[in-house]
């Protein structure tokens, strides 16, 4: 069936320029034209009936019946308007740091599997590197750069591209210099033909040294290169005169180093202080996506335009560094005048998409395929050699503990392996610093951690971004510290929750309800835990090990500033469009916003619109960082748009889909409702909706069907649709809006109104905004996802063999939008954390997927026997359950997040319960059968 005809009206981007060194180049994200459901398509399974309830997934249909597919589905002949043939990339990886690459011998290669092109690194001028690649994304991490602007500033202007200060970056290694990481791509292969390109595949898939020749350099370049931190490098030090939050940035900066040294004289001279030793580390772990990264291009000659069909997180930030790169003065694609992303689904998410270098390998391969669309397809070996992975990670550090188990301090050093791109390392290292403190009141803290450049793959961004590490680190450490002083774990854990009103150890207040003691009492009341003893008794007389073990998370979502926008708009056949900027990565996020406007306007929303990158500038407002006036400017905004991360829909997303919904309503159709019924202005609570149809609260008036409505409101001129941005910081950003029904209060900093069938909606200027307090931006997190875990497992001591019997989930998630999305989101992070705790091994170097033939034979995830599949726990039988609080009584209509959450504290659980089945830790993970025997031995 041929693909729609797309429209060849002029696009509306997101951020519609990028002034470069060679001039101005357009930036467009749009939706997928062509055949099937992109990620900015919408799609329209029926969510239900009933207002707010989802009886199946928004896009559940077209996932089944395949109209839900990815950027590897497509050829050039899909996409309207590009030439039918195509040629296909493949890039040849380094396989040593320790020796110069020194070019290829191609000899070996079959006539038949010849490129029609082959570029090295000396083929591209110098200054296509000229130009910064940006991965910033928090704001507190803005302060911890401000002290090195000097040094960023003249990093860029040296060709730093995303390395450290002082060391070269090249997306293709110089033949006759070391290459900088294993994985690094030393040539580009180019073929106009599937079956030369499949050819070479084929021939190369065992070892693609064979044409590649290393050997002494020449120089500098010529040796290995160093590890060495990439910047910002996070230190959080924390006592009662003195923390991060609460002091400004050049002022921590200065001070730091001395209050640290303070807090640990201070800490090696207290006498009555119990110490326990903190020690734990991780391997790399692969994201698994269900689809590997693949991607389209092409050039338009005449357009002078590159296209680009891809799935990615961070779709913004692609753009940018791709029209950054060929903006410089060694660009190979002279005068280029715009860059169109095309977005799809991610097939998959993790943050393994987040700031990827796949896109720019992709655009730079398409720049010497001489006019023709070029497709670059990872398949599993090459997603397993290059793909972001979760970093390595060793934690280093002690615990101080008084007598009466009361914490007094947390020391620790935690260092991450950022592989050969600094991409978004530093900052889940900051992120981990802060995690570091776990669900604790810590009075005194000393945390450093960093992202080390090293030769192996690179780390990204991937679930729970540094709070695995962290958490694994700290639980653990707890465990070691009640098994040496006598202590119930339970009780130790107890005695030192944070609540509100306490401080993390940035010195950020906690300012939400977290509910840490009434989760305890689930967990102690639950039989998992409390008839442990029973349990274990019964399983030891039938000759098996058996442990449980207590862990807690207290992950953060979001960032430390965040920016988004979303759109409702009314049909005139009264059916509910929603559109957002977000992506949806396999969460449920669009089925989740098509359901939290049915409370507000009577229906469920038809169609979902994900990854809206068309939004932003249609509301009028700015980002512009040097805008002097900022907040008091009416059309600034913080943020413009931040990560597509799954974690931000629950509460970031849903708060404004809702607060733009209530704009339609109090704007719009309450408007055309008081005209129907004859009387005065309606508010919110002058109404109800029942059985699909508006009726005045208790007064007289005719029920008003949703279709009804719309007819009037397209025939009065109302407003047809809301787009709204929000921004949070601490709290959300609050204004007046003067609307058709009058003034409005709402929890955004942009509000739009769409009129008619007019593609630009009309912004109006907020006034009387409340703002974050600057003070604010230092906190580094505002929102948290509680949730204890408890864990039964069983050992063979003979073969090392762990098995979970059973898994307790205790998660406060606040309001919960769909309760089947939060139980599969629960039990995909079941599975995630058993699969890296106990299997999933990648060693580093040329042991490991760097070599090129790795792939599920040696990657070994969790399978259906290594996952409890009930949903209730039965004694004798095995089940996660996953228990929820209910949200306070009269709380918004607002979640948090869920699987991250669920999924940071089982590993600790897990080896918790393996040190109560046999006194030994292993605190190495993954915890593998031959490291346990080990540990078992005499």
């Amino acid at each position: 069936m041929a693909p729609p005809p797309v429209s060849n009206a002029a696009p509306m981007t997101r951020r519609g320029f990028l002034k470069t060194a060679s001039g101005i180049i357009g930036l467009s994200v749009l939706g997928l034209p062509g055949r099937g459901q992109g990620a900015g398509a919408g799609v329209s399974t029926p969510l239900g009936p009933v207002p707010g309830v989802a009886a199946q997934r928004i896009e559940g249909l077209a996932k089944v019946t395949g109209q839900k597919i990815y950027a590897r589905d497509f050829r050039a002949g899909d996409m309207a308007g590009w030439p039918d043939h195509q040629w296909h990339a493949l890039y040849l990886r380094a396989r040593t740091t320790q020796e110069a690459f020194l070019g290829l011998d191609l000899a070996p290669l079959p006539p038949e599997a010849a490129p029609t092109r082959v570029i090295l690194g000396s083929d591209l001028d110098p200054r296509l590197f000229d130009a910064p690649v940006q991965f910033e994304r928090d704001l507190h991490v803005d302060d911890l750069l401000s002290a090195k602007a000097a040094e960023q500033e003249k990093a860029a202007k040296d060709g730093s591209f995303n390395l450290p200060d002082g060391l070269s970056f090249d997306l293709l290694v110089m033949p006759g210099t070391t290459p900088n990481f294993l994985g690094q791509a030393v040539a580009l292969l180019l073929f106009d033909s599937l079956a030369a390109y499949r050819a070479a595949r084929r021939f190369l898939a065992g070892d693609d040294g064979i044409v590649q020749h290393y050997g002494p350099g020449e120089g500098p370049d010529g040796t290995p290169l160093p590890d060495h931190p990439f910047d910002p490098r996070t230190l959080y030090v924390k006592d009662p005169g003195f923390d991060y939050a609460g002091t400004d940035a050049e002022t921590y900066a200065r001070e730091a180093p001395g209050v640290q040294a303070r807090i640990r004289k201070a800490l090696d001279e207290a006498t009555g202080l119990i110490r326990q030793p903190i020690r734990a580390e991780m391997r790399a772990m692969d994201p698994m996506f269900m689809e590997p990264e693949a991607g389209l291009a092409w050039i338009d000659p005449a357009r002078r335009e590159m296209q680009l069909v891809l799935g990615t997180q961070s779709p913004d930030g692609d753009l940018r560094n791709i029209a950054s790169m060929f903006g410089s003065a060694g660009s190979p694609v002279p005068e280029l005048s715009h860059v169109t992303l095309h977005s799809c689904y991610p097939g998959g998410g993790f943050g393994g998409r987040d700031s990827s270098p796949f896109s720019l390998m992709l655009a730079l391969a398409v720049a010497f395929a001489d006019g023709n669309p070029v497709r670059l397809a990872y398949d599993r070996f090459e997603q397993f050699r290059v793909g972001l992975k979760r970093h390595a990670t060793t934690a280093e550090g002690t615990l101080y503990a008084h007598d009466d188990m009361r914490l007094e301090a947390v020391q620790l050093s935690m260092s991450f392996d950022g592989g050969g791109r600094r991409n978004l390392s530093p900052y889940v290292a900051s992120l981990g610093a802060l995690c570091a403190g776990g669900s604790y009141r810590l009075p005194v803290a000393d945390i450093h951690a960093e992202a080390l450049h090293t030769e192996n793959i690179s780390g990204g961004s991937q679930r729970g971004f540094g709070g695995p590490q962290a958490y694994f680190a700290i639980e653990t450490a707890l465990d070691d510290l009640a098994a040496a002083q006598g202590w119930d774990p339970m009780a130790l854990r107890r005695a030192n929750l944070i609540a509100e009103g306490d401080t993390t150890v940035t010195g950020g207040p906690i300012e939400q309800s977290l509910s840490l003691p009434e989760m305890l009492d689930i967990a102690a009341a639950h039989p998992l835990w409390a008839e442990r003893a029973e349990i274990r008794a019964a399983h030891e007389a039938e000759g098996r090990t058996y442990g449980t073990g207590l862990a807690m998370s207290l992950q953060a979502y979001g960032t430390s500033g965040d920016g988004m926008v979303a759109a409702v708009h009314l049909e005139r056949d009264g059916t509910l469009t929603v559109q957002s900027d977000a992506v949806d990565m396999g969460n449920g996020s669009a089925t989740t916003l098509g359901v939290t406007i049915g409370p507000i306007l009577g229906a469920n929303a038809t169609r979902v619109e994900m990854g809206g990158y068309t939004l932003f500038p249609q509301t009028g407002l700015s980002d512009d960082s040097d805008n002097p006036d900022r907040w008091d400017d009416p059309m600034w905004t913080q943020k413009g748009t931040g990560s597509s991360s799954a974690c931000l829909t629950g509460l970031h997303q849903v708060n404004t889909v809702q607060q733009t919904a209530q704009a339609l309503l109090r704007g719009s159709l309450l408007v055309a409702a008081a005209r129907l019924w004859g009387g005065g202005p309606l508010s919110p609570e002058d109404v109800v909706w029942d059985a699909g149809a508006l009726r005045p609260a208790g007064g007289i008036g005719a029920p008003l069907t949703l279709a009804a409505l719309a007819e009037v409101v397209h025939e009065m001129g109302l407003p047809t649709g809301a787009l709204g941005h929000a921004y949070f910081q601490n709290v959300w950003v609050e204004a007046d809006f003067d609307t058709p029904g009058g003034a409005l209060r709402l929890q955004l900093d942009g509000l739009a109104y769409y009129h008619g069938s007019k593609t630009a909606p009309q912004p109006i200027p907020r006034r009387d905004g409340s703002y974050p307090a600057p003070e604010t931006a230092r906190y580094s997190r505002y929102v948290w996802a509680p949730c204890v875990n408890v864990v039964g497992l069983t050992l063979d001591r003979a073969s090392g063999r762990v098995q979970v019997e059973n898994v307790l989930s205790v998660l406060n998630a606040g309001h919960i939008h769909v309760p089947e999305l939060v139980s599969g989101q629960s039990q995909g992070g079941v599975a995630m954390a058993i699969s890296y705790s106990l299997l999933e091994d990648m060693p580093p170097g040329m042991e490991g997927p760097a070599d090129g033939r790795w792939n599920l034979n040696r990657y070994h995830v969790a399978r259906a026997g290594d996952v409890p599949l009930g949903d209730r726990y039965v004694p004798g039988a095995r089940a996660q359950e996953l228990i929820t609080l209910p949200p306070p009584p009269d709380s918004p209509r607002v979640g948090r997040g869920i699987a991250e959450a669920v999924m940071c504290s089982i590993p600790p659980a897990i080896s918790n319960a393996l040190r109560d089945a046999t006194g030994v830790r292993f605190a190495s993970l993954p915890m593998t059968p031959d490291k346990i025997l080990g540990g078992l031995a005499p």
